[in-house]
């Protein structure tokens, strides 16, 4: 068995990959929690098919970059769309946004308005890059599918990926085409890794499977196309390794996935977390419609558009230490909720790109990590929710009060000093052993039942840490009724 380096990195127990043993124990995912509307896109240039949506957090100020479009179906089945632009709020606190005056643009003959690109495209992911190297005049990075004035036009003539640079995040220059194969027709984005000093690029691919029936072919409910998720690494974007699909493991159940929103976790060195929308059709089971919101809509668009009608998503989620090997998890990270006026819907749970560490709103809290979410896309004007977690609160280690325990892989860890995220109940406790590399318990270095619900509680031992720092060691974590979201060595 090797030995991990953990350094003085923070170890969130989101999997397995540091347990050896384990007794009674599990890992548990835990829910968001859903706050205020924080924008809502009802301007007359904005309206009910507004998406693809990034917070960008740069200097004093976070950034919401947003496609704007309208959609219209008609009775006689046809459809019109007004023209795609790409628009900015910004926000000082992450929770009250308001529209940039960018006043570039006419729109409706109103030239006061937050437009910074009028092009008509369906996707733009943008990014603060955070590359040491990364050239001032490119410290914004943009994504979309065409790089010409139209979705599918492009300046040179091919449909693809095209990579848009710009110094203030306001004028976005096209840069080049990158020579990576996929269909893009979603929200892909790049990652800078600052461990492996290099980009990862996540874009939506597809293949054929049965077949090869068109999807759209409604008599024979065909279902030929399945959506999945690929990625590419560069070092500077002039060359290129292509890895493919994303790997989850033997035992994956497949299920297609539409954006990625695959985010490089910024409190500890080697996590990558992702919050994919599922695409779910259930033309089989359609009858459920009949008695769920917009159940006349879902009849109109089954039977002019096929799939637009009886298609639902979901958000799920998963980790990965690598960014290419992922855990994901067969269960919902979120879903459209209690049935409404508005959800349950071909369009709910395609996450707003960024994750956000900002100041509690209760007086006293520790940080919290935010998100978020669109809501009413496709039926009015879409409004953007704030959704938050505990620090490092997707996953823990947990054991119900009769008790369990968690042996851990050999690691190396520096510094003198040890910190917990952790939640008990009132009757609930965890007990951590540091042990030799055998497992076996050290003599000074058995805490006391620690209870309570704390994103940063030191851990005392009778004899110094210090003595340990650099030698292989394992922790023994026993735990009743107690959550257990990550640890680290100061």
């Amino acid at each position: 068995m090797g030995v991990y380096n953990l350094g003085s990195g923070r170890m969130v127990c989101w999997d397995d990959f540091l347990i050896d043993q384990n007794v009674n124990t599990e890992i548990i995912m835990h829910k968001p929690e859903k706050r205020e509307k924080v924008f809502e896109c009802d301007a007359s240039w904005e309206g009910n098919n507004c998406g693809y949506m990034s917070v960008v957090k740069c200097l004093d100020e976070y950034r919401l970059y947003y496609r704007v479009c309208n959609i219209v179906y008609h009775a006689n089945g046809e459809s019109t769309y007004d023209a795609q632009g790409i628009c900015l709020a910004v926000s000082k606190d992450g929770i009250h946004f308001k529209r940039a005056g960018i006043n570039k643009y006419i729109s409706d003959g109103i030239t006061k308005n937050n437009i910074i690109l009028n092009q008509g495209r369906d996707n733009f992911s943008v990014i603060y890059d955070e590359n040491p190297a990364c050239p001032p005049d490119e410290r914004f990075k943009a994504l979309s599918m065409g790089g010409g004035d139209g979705i599918n036009k492009t300046v040179d003539g091919e449909t693809g990926l095209y990579l848009f640079v710009s110094e203030n995040g306001i004028d976005f220059r096209l840069k080049r085409r990158l020579p990576i194969p996929g269909s893009f027709d979603s929200y892909n984005l790049v990652v800078w890794d600052n461990t492996t000093k290099q980009y990862f690029i996540y874009t939506r691919g597809e293949h054929t499977i049965g077949d090869g029936e068109a999807e759209f072919d409604v008599v024979k409910k065909a279902r030929s196309i399945f959506r999945e998720i690929r990625v590419t690494t560069t070092k500077d974007f002039e060359s290129f390794e292509y890895h493919g699909e994303l790997d989850y493991g033997k035992d994956n159940i497949p299920l297609q996935l539409y954006t990625n929103q695959v985010h490089r976790y910024r409190r500890a060195d080697d996590m990558f977390i992702g919050f994919p929308a599922r695409y779910i059709d259930r033309w089989e089971d359609a009858e459920n419609f009949e008695q769920m919101p917009l159940a006349e809509r879902h009849a109109y668009l089954t039977k002019f558009w096929g799939r637009e009608g009886t298609a639902i998503s979901d958000c799920a989620i998963m980790t990965s230490r690598d960014g290419i090997r992922f855990n994901k998890w067969d269960e919902a990270y979120l879903t459209p909720g209690i049935e409404e006026i508005d959800n349950w819907w071909y369009g709910n749970c395609y996450m707003v790109y960024g994750l956000h560490e900002i100041p509690s709103q209760t007086e006293g809290a520790p940080d919290e990590l935010c998100f978020y979410m669109p809501d009413k896309y496709r039926i009015k004007s879409v409004e953007v929710y704030r959704y938050t977690t505990r620090l490092d609160g997707f996953f823990s280690w947990y054991a119900k009060y009769r008790g369990g325990e968690i042996l851990t892989k050999p690691f190396i860890f520096a510094g003198d000093e040890l910190e917990v995220n952790f939640a008990s109940s009132a009757l609930g406790d965890m007990v951590i052993t540091v042990c030799d590399s055998d497992g076996n318990g050290l003599e000074g270095y058995k805490s006391i039942k620690l209870f309570g619900d704390s994103v940063k509680r030191k851990v005392g031992f009778a004899k110094a840490l210090s003595e340990l720092a650099g030698k292989p060691v394992r922790l023994r974590i026993a735990l009743r009724d107690c959550h257990l979201y990550s640890f680290k060595f100061n």
